[in-house]
């Protein structure tokens, strides 16, 4: 109930107490599905309490423990887990992206996401429906801020659709609520990213949607529904002005700083600021900086869907053996692209390391049994972008980052006793990430990179 009404922070320990009931109650019986369920379930839920209340290592652990739970269940043919794995790590992507761990939270996403797309899919698809319309509209935030803003449209845009085709299923449900509210996060990415690339009909529409919908749901008195009111009036005001509805524009503006003045200024701030160039931007960039290069349109191409998908994710691009190809292709515009312009080279480096990871998850041939061909490039880039985003500072983006070169670095350990490049590159992944952990107060952790780092020179 409390969770319903936006007080999740209040619900933790409540939680707390019912997963201490059922470990109780499945004690040494490791056959009590009924209690490992509600246990699962529960830890799940503990981690969006936990968020609310800004625990984001916790909310981590927790959700460790509801995937370990749900796996479990599966393992032992009492659960299809799959929809539950799936939010798990949904969940786990939006906890990441809180602490401000972006390129992890767009893969953890992207997995989410393509699960509940096969779930849609399958024979009991359209149960999954509204679950599969509030995973894509995270997604879309998600990857509005650290991914491709035209990623992050279409996401908004297809979950807005759902939610409004599924509108008297979701209202029959007793998490219509949260579902509401799932719908205002994407109309706000749909406004801000066709706004943004001047497409000011659609961005209204958008706007018009959500500003019905938040203004329902400001009835509920939670204080985090009037925010979302005061951030849907503020985005409404704002891009009537740019049409020249200037006096509707200023009296949602003024409704907005009535209501709510640090909302709305926090809004109108995040506005001003823009988006990130998206995919096709950041390559046209590069050829008016770099000139021509031959691998541009096939670098563009990554912009339509692969065969089969829709663009909503970046593993939508292409398929996972092609993944890898092009991330190299995008990788070697990075370094030329730093000193031109950092925004660009960081959008092609985080789109590169998305491809690779992907295609490594995926257990590609190439990412699999080319490892000393592909993974050099995907450390080297990780190294690039994790120093330019620190110098930047970027510091919570530059240490994930950071963390996944090191774990590409432990992948190229058979490869460094007899390359010494690649033995300095990946001493150079471990070091660089021992000092972002070190400047981060974490001592023991940054030790450990250091020896390891060590170790390399043996």
């Amino acid at each position: 109930m409390l969770i319903e009404e936006g007080r999740a922070d209040e619900a933790g320990p409540y939680q707390q107490r019912v997963i201490e009931l059922a470990r109780e109650r499945a004690g040494d019986r490791p056959d009590h599905y009924e209690a490992k369920h509600l246990m699962a379930a529960t830890q799940y839920e503990l981690a969006g309490s936990l968020n609310a209340s800004g625990r984001h290592e916790e909310a981590l652990a927790a959700l460790h423990e509801a995937q370990l739970g749900y796996t479990e269940l599966s393992d032992a043919g009492v659960l299809d887990a799959t929809s539950f794995l799936a939010d798990v790590r949904a969940r786990r992507a939006m906890t990441q992206a809180h602490r401000g761990y972006g390129a992890t939270a767009v893969l953890e996403m992207d997995g989410a996401v393509i699960a509940y797309g096969q779930l849609v899919g399958g024979e009991e698809g359209i149960q999954h429906q509204p679950d599969f319309a509030r995973v894509l509209a995270m997604n879309a935030l998600i990857l509005r801020r650290y991914g491709d803003p035209d990623l992050a449209v279409a996401s908004a845009d297809a979950a807005t659709q759902l939610f409004l085709q599924l509108a008297d299923q979701i209202n029959a449900n007793p998490q219509s609520l949260s579902y509401a509210r799932y719908l205002c996060s994407s109309t706000a990415v749909s406004a801000d990213v066709h706004a943004a690339e001047g497409r000011l009909d659609l961005a209204l529409e958008a706007d018009e949607i959500g500003l019905t919908t938040a203004d329902t749901l400001a009835d509920s008195e939670s204080a985090t529904d009037l925010r979302t009111l005061v951030s849907a009036l503020t985005r409404k005001g704002k891009h009537l002005g740019i049409v020249g509805r200037v006096i509707e524009g200023e009296t949602c503006l003024r409704t907005a700083v009535a209501t709510d003045p640090e909302t709305a200024a926090r809004v109108s701030e995040e506005l001003d600021r823009g988006i990130p160039p998206s995919l096709t931007t950041a390559l046209e960039n590069a050829e008016i900086k770099l000139g021509p290069y031959e691998q541009y349109y096939r670098l563009m191409a990554l912009s339509e869907p692969a065969p089969g998908m829709t663009l909503a994710t970046v593993s939508g691009r292409t398929d996972p053996e092609s993944a890898a190809v092009r991330a190299t292709e995008l990788a070697e515009l990075v370094r030329p692209m730093m000193p031109y312009d950092s925004e660009t080279a960081l959008t092609l480096g985080l789109e590169a390391h998305y491809l690779f990871a992907i295609s490594s998850e995926r257990e590609s041939h190439r990412m699999r049994y080319e490892t000393s061909t592909y993974a050099p490039i995907w450390a080297q880039v990780l190294l690039d972008i994790s120093e330019a985003y620190h110098a930047a500072g970027q510091t919570e983006m530059a240490l994930d980052l950071a963390g996944w070169s090191a774990e590409v670095a432990t992948a190229l350990m058979p490869f460094t006793m007899t390359n010494g490049e690649v033995k300095d590159l990946a001493g150079a992944c471990y070091r660089h990430h021992g000092d972002l952990l070190a400047a981060t107060g974490d001592f023991t952790a940054s030790q450990h990179a250091h020896d390891a780092a060590q170790q390399l020179q043996h």
